[in-house]
């Protein structure tokens, strides 16, 4: 294999491809980058047997070829050169990867190709569009939610379901769940359902957001998802199983509906927060409402108490108590100027959605875009 690169161009490339690499794998070869130098270009691809990232750069190649370059010390080597070009050169008959930039040159001990993995292809047949702001921002508000506990894999992932033009994504780590809906300009036939690792979608949120493209390119089959952002290609393992039936979670009805400004909540949980920061089991975040107004509070034991006072749509006393970062997250998630909170009893789960949906006194059943359901916790103060 011999090519040359523009070292800028192929140095983005390779970081790029290299966060597919594994990590923790003792296998070798899934600790490197495969090289497959062909056309007029440098395919570079890696992969952890989990998630697999795909992408070229741009090159001269003078002989075709492939060979596996450890990604750590490839990377570091690479970004290190000034800017030029960048000699890409192996011998089968050798086991190193040569490199040349300007008067710089380096010898890499490579891994032979035949062995790495196969990567998955993309399937033009089954795939889709979709827009790919619209995918980072589901994504973004959704992804709040998951679980990180490994024991519980259907947890760690988003629940992703296409069908007509819209797409639906669902998050929930037991203790709060997160529903995002978004029209398409697509429309489907039929329905497609996935359960795809949240730290996968929110990786293909990063390559989309760090790209000049406006689409992303969907394909899933029954054990993989895959994703082509212009000419990157992620591939990531689907988690198998049963999501919770999360509709059964979701009031039917409630008690009452009250509205707050966004802003000004977030700011003041912010402050509020800092009393319950890093205890455990966590303090709660109080909200006591009144006729017109609500207090923040808490009270914590080992640093003492906050108390702050916003105006508020309610119109009688009712007291309701939080996780503060699950609360904090909920209310970021909205972005419209006022968030509305819908609660029944203070023991029960309430329900955080854009303040639109209800300012003006509108039925539980409205239809929203976004939802967050936030179980509540018991004040010790209020014991």
């Amino acid at each position: 294999m011999r090519a040359v690169c523009n070292t800028d161009l192929f140095s983005k490339k390779l970081a790029l491809a290299s966060r597919g690499v594994s990590a923790r794998s003792t296998v070798q070869l899934l600790s490197g980058v495969l090289l497959e130098a062909r056309g007029d270009e440098v395919r570079l691809s890696a992969t952890d047997m989990e998630v697999s990232i795909q992408t070229s750069s741009p090159a001269e190649v003078e002989e075709e070829g492939r060979v596996v370059v450890p990604a750590r010390i490839f990377n570091d080597v690479v970004r290190s050169q000034p800017g030029g070009e960048l000699r890409l050169e192996h011998d089968r008959s050798g086991g190193y990867v040569k490199l040349a930039a300007g008067q710089n040159e380096y010898q890499i001990r490579a891994y032979a190709a035949e062995d790495f993995p196969q990567l998955p292809r993309f399937e033009e047949e089954s795939s889709f569009s979709m827009p790919g702001e619209v995918l980072v921002e589901t994504v973004e508000k959704v992804s709040r939610s998951y679980s990180r506990d490994e024991t519980r894999p259907v947890l760690t992932g988003i629940l992703i379901s296409f069908e007509e033009s819209r797409v639906k994504m669902v998050t929930t780590d037991s203790y709060r769940l997160s529903i995002k809906e978004t029209d398409l300009a697509t429309t489907f036939d039929g329905s497609r359902k996935a359960i795809i690792p949240a730290r996968a979608m929110q990786e293909v949120a990063r390559i989309f957001s760090g790209s000049d493209e406006e689409h992303v390119e969907v394909s899933l089959s029954e054990n993989q998802a895959l994703f082509r952002i212009g000419d990157v290609l992620f591939g990531t393992r689907l988690i198998e199983g049963n999501f919770p039936e999360y509709q059964r979670l979701l009031p039917t009805s409630f008690q009452r509906q009250i509205s707050v400004p966004r802003e000004a909540l977030i700011e003041t949980l912010r402050r509020v927060n800092l009393f319950a920061q890093r205890q455990t089991p966590p303090v709660p975040v109080s909200l006591a409402f009144s006729d017109g107004s609500v207090e923040v509070i808490v009270r914590s034991q080992e640093i003492g108490e906050a108390h702050e006072n916003l105006p508020a749509s309610s119109e009688d006393d009712f007291h309701i108590s939080f996780n503060p970062g699950y609360l904090l997250d909920g209310v970021s998630a909205v972005d419209t100027e006022k968030v509305l909170f819908k609660f029944n009893e203070a023991l029960k789960p309430g329900l955080i959605v854009p303040g639109e949906n209800g300012d003006d006194g509108g039925n539980s059943g409205e239809q929203t875009d976004f939802l967050y359901l936030i179980m509540p916790m018991r004040d010790p103060a209020q014991s």
